[in-house]
């Protein structure tokens, strides 16, 4: 959400956008190296594509699993690393080492998504790398 100035009659006066409605349910936007929007995570803590689809979720130390129960990634920080460090997408204000994304691109209008699937016992937890500054060569579907 940001604010809009206007100029009416030589005053300047400060306007709120309105929020999107999917802004209600998410807690940040992941963006790729390319500055498109690729995820949404929700309250919920699931992790959705804009098209509605539940791709994984997380857990209270940030690691995200699919629903296979597989380790696929870390989320700390605003930054969605992979299993070796690298940089998956940055969130709306990531904090800590990661790549510089010159241009983020515009929020596409969200898919409501679908109900969760059942989330399965995690099979194992992968140990947290040491952040890296370089992009993952992979998005998140094909780690």
């Amino acid at each position: 959400m940001g604010n809009l100035l206007s100029r009416k009659n030589n005053t300047l006066t400060t306007t709120m956008e309105p929020a999107r409605d999917e802004e209600k349910e998410e807690v940040d936007v992941i963006w790729d190296e390319n500055g498109a929007a690729r995820y949404r995570i929700l309250k919920d803590k699931r992790l959705v594509d804009f098209e509605g689809h539940n791709i994984a979720w997380l857990d209270e130390q940030g690691n995200v699993f699919d629903y296979k129960g597989g380790h696929k990634a870390f989320f700390e920080n605003g930054i969605l690393r992979d299993k070796d460090g690298a940089v998956v997408g940055l969130g709306k204000d990531p904090a800590g080492p990661h790549p510089v994304l010159s241009n983020k691109g515009l929020i596409p209008k969200a898919t409501k998504p679908g109900p969760e699937p059942k989330r399965p016992k995690p099979k194992k937890t992968l140990k947290k790398p040491e952040p890296s500054l370089l992009w993952s060569r992979k998005m998140l579907e094909e780690l």
